[in-house]
């Protein structure tokens, strides 16, 4: 156990009972009751992942035997069960009342009937902790018994996120995210765009130089021009899969290369781990031709090389990599090496990677009493928070006005008529701000995205969309696992924005979509795929 862990690593892989139990207890003594009195009413627990959820749900059910492990349940996007569950937690009678989320309910979700929201995680994107905060402010008539509306909802915030925001008025937004695959192939590029120096014109650099080109040219060859994300960037693809063009790369090519190809290409290798080895790796290479520190960088292998000789010596691979291994965890190693030396650790290791692992032990169950547990008691919420900037004014109104006429028709995937448009176009840059306002915030994001984005897509429109595809083909489970994995996304994203995000995680495993489908059957896929998008940009007179 290491002296001192940093407070964003708890309840990430340190889970401690004793605060569990405390959180648990203090939900269901002070959390807002149902009509009845007695019972808690509908919360959602937001959890760090989901193994801290998993842990919430297993310590309340030993603290409650008696609701027999019903009234409290994970949901999360991997489990089979997840949409059954929010069935049911939409189901005022029905169990369970408490669901703890990763991701999943955070937004979209619409349930009228929750009254207290549980912070157990730490949140620090301002818009995504008011879509949050979004899932109890739903009006629900009658709730308490005849005439006893639902007026006010509880939050318990145990992370201090409002203590956050109050000192970080418009908090850390998150980037976009950039696959392992496409992160490698930039890298490559980069390291091959740096070895053009005449530093490295020895033979041996020269070498590992033209592997990478090989590497990158193999990538952008084995695309599959029928592709349509392909189609789109035909003029980069054509001009660099040849490797003369490799020869003198410029400052545009190797933009042009990582702004236009990184995003398109695959590598056909299973094994995670050991790609994720490569771009550790190569990222060491880069940053010690940048003259960055290789620290952090290093010490991550350094720990998975210690994990491999203390932990896993006797299996058969490692016995064979012993001196190496022995030789990588010596602070004298690191003192002479340069990329050449990086790469032999890459190529000799990275099958290694995938017992690097502490099989199951990963995470860190405590006991320790509490000193003091606290959470964010929120009066006056309005007074002392100023979210109400246009975004989230725009976000806001999406959000509680789903039976708009053209929110809904968005949510149910029909296209919007010029009124509807006009609608739109009059609540975004006539009532809730101007048209300098929506440019400002959401440039040019045509309003049915935005909108989508939001609101999502109602699952029985997701389902109907994909049905004819999947009753005229004869799909196996495979493929049909597929198809249910888009419809996930769809239902929770609104739309898929680009179909270049179909041969990334998390539909790049088991099998890719281009191992799954034939050329036809992608084709008629892809333009499903694209026409759910396209219903929300159209306009029908």
């Amino acid at each position: 156990m290491p002296d001192e862990i940093p407070a964003p690593e708890i309840n990430r892989f340190i889970f401690n009972q004793n605060t569990v139990d405390n959180v648990i207890n203090d939900l269901m003594t002070n959390g807002l009751k149902d009509a009845s009195g007695n019972r808690l009413g509908k919360t959602i627990i937001f959890a760090q992942n989901k193994t801290h959820a998993q842990y919430i749900v297993d310590r309340f059910n030993i603290l409650y035997p008696e609701y027999n492990g019903e009234f409290c349940k994970r949901v999360v996007c991997d489990d089979d069960y997840a949409q059954d569950l929010i069935k049911q937690f939409k189901n005022p009678l029905k169990e369970p009342h408490i669901a703890v989320s990763v991701d999943m309910l955070d937004t979209g979700i619409d349930v009228r009937e929750i009254v207290n929201l549980v912070f157990f995680k730490r949140v620090r994107s301002k818009i995504k902790f008011w879509q949050m905060i979004g899932r109890g402010t739903r009006i629900r008539p009658d709730l308490f018994g005849k005439g006893k509306d639902k007026e006010n909802f509880y939050i318990f915030d145990y992370l201090r996120n409002f203590e956050y925001f109050r000192e970080n008025k418009n908090g850390i937004e998150p980037t976009a995210n950039t696959s392992t695959q496409a992160s490698i192939f930039a890298k490559r590029v980069r390291l091959i765009f740096h070895m053009q120096d005449s530093a490295f014109s020895e033979e041996q650099y020269q070498r590992l130089r033209n592997s990478l080109i090989d590497e990158v040219v193999g990538q952008i060859l084995a695309l599959v021009p029928e592709r349509v994300d392909v189609q789109l960037k035909r003029k980069f693809v054509d001009k660099y899969r040849m490797k003369d063009a490799f020869l003198c790369l410029t400052e545009k090519d190797k933009s042009d290369l990582i702004e236009n190809i990184a995003d398109l290409v695959f590598m056909d290798d299973n094994d995670d781990k050991a790609v994720e080895f490569d771009n550790l790796m190569y990222g060491m290479m880069l940053a010690q031709l940048d003259n960055k520190s290789i620290t952090r960088l290093k010490n991550t292998v350094v720990s998975k090389v210690s994990i491999l000789l203390d932990k896993k010596s006797t299996l058969p691979q490692v016995k064979g990599k012993i001196p190496l291994l022995k030789e990588v965890r010596e602070n004298e190693f690191w003192d002479k090496c340069d990329i050449l030396n990086f790469e032999r650790i890459r190529t000799e290791l990275r099958e290694l990677m995938k017992f690097a692992v502490l099989d199951g032990r990963n995470y860190i169950y405590t006991n320790l009493a509490d000193v003091d547990l606290e959470r964010t008691v929120m009066k006056s919420f309005q007074s002392d928070y100023t979210f109400e900037n246009y975004k989230l004014k725009v976000n806001k109104y999406i959000e509680e006005n789903k039976d708009n006429i053209a929110i809904h028709k968005l949510r149910n995937n029909i296209p919007l008529s010029e009124g509807d448009y006009k609608m739109l176009e009059k609540i975004f840059t006539g009532e809730l701000g101007t048209k300098e306002d929506y440019e400002k915030n959401f440039h040019d994001t045509p309003f049915g995205l935005l909108v989508r984005r939001v609101a999502k897509l109602e699952r029985n429109a997701a389902m109907e969309v994909f049905s004819s595809f999947i009753n005229d083909q004869k799909l196996n489970a495979n493929q049909i696992a597929f198809v249910n994995k888009v419809i996930d996304y769809i239902e929770q994203n609104g739309y898929v924005e680009s179909i270049a995000e179909l041969t990334r995680p998390p539909f790049d495993k088991p099998q890719s979509f281009i191992k799954l489908f034939d050329e036809d059957k992608r084709k008629e896929f892809v333009n499903i795929v694209n026409e759910v998008k396209d219903n929300a940009t159209r306009i029908i007179s």
